[in-house]
């Protein structure tokens, strides 16, 4: 696990809904921690599957969740993107290369571009957006967000190699579990 990766403060997930929305960045799924934080920079950061950005994923990320025949086949692992759009079929790219790796290359199923259960939201904790849903229609809640983050604040979590990103999953878990809320809002 990289140093420093998804260290969070006692504040930043708390009980309050508010406070929980204000820890992350308006309009996207990302942390205001710094470890959750894209760069992305040049054309060589656009997907050619879909026109989008990708963001930057590093080797250990590829090393870990890249198949290995396709893994050994690539020069250098330097420069590759992760694709977040779910409807695009390239997961990794690296446009110098002209290396465009989809999901039958990679050894998990990639929760963004998945549409049928299980599909995976946390990695390290085995948390499935199927599981976040059947917990809401359980209790009317989910544990999700709290038990990760807790985790996450242990140095439990290896979101490096484990999600396919390279980066800390509580922004898409967060972001699962306002869906199911909407969906299964008990009246």
């Amino acid at each position: 696990m990289k140093s420093g990766c998804c260290e969070i403060g006692d504040n930043v997930y708390p009980q309050d809904e508010t406070k929980l929305r204000e820890s992350w960045i308006p309009g996207t799924t990302q942390s205001r921690h710094t470890c959750c934080d894209v760069k992305v920079s040049g054309n060589t950061s656009i997907c050619k599957g879909c026109g989008n950005k990708g963001i930057p994923v590093e080797e250990i990320t590829l090393k870990s969740l890249v198949k290995e025949p396709v893994l050994e086949a690539i020069e250098n692992l330097d420069g590759f993107y992760f694709c977040e759009s779910p409807a695009c079929e390239v997961v990794y790219f690296n446009n110098e290369q002209q290396v465009y790796l989809h999901k039958e290359d990679v050894k998990v199923r990639v929760g963004i571009k998945e549409t049928e259960n299980p599909i995976p939201v946390c990695y390290c904790f085995g948390w499935t957006q199927e599981r976040i849903f059947e917990q809401i229609k359980q209790l009317g809640y989910s544990t999700a967000v709290k038990e990760i983050g807790a985790k996450v604040k242990a140095k439990e979590c290896a979101c490096d190699i484990k999600n396919p990103s390279g980066r800390c999953c509580l922004g898409n878990v967060y972001n699962v579990v306002k869906r199911g809320m909407e969906l299964y809002r008990i009246s």
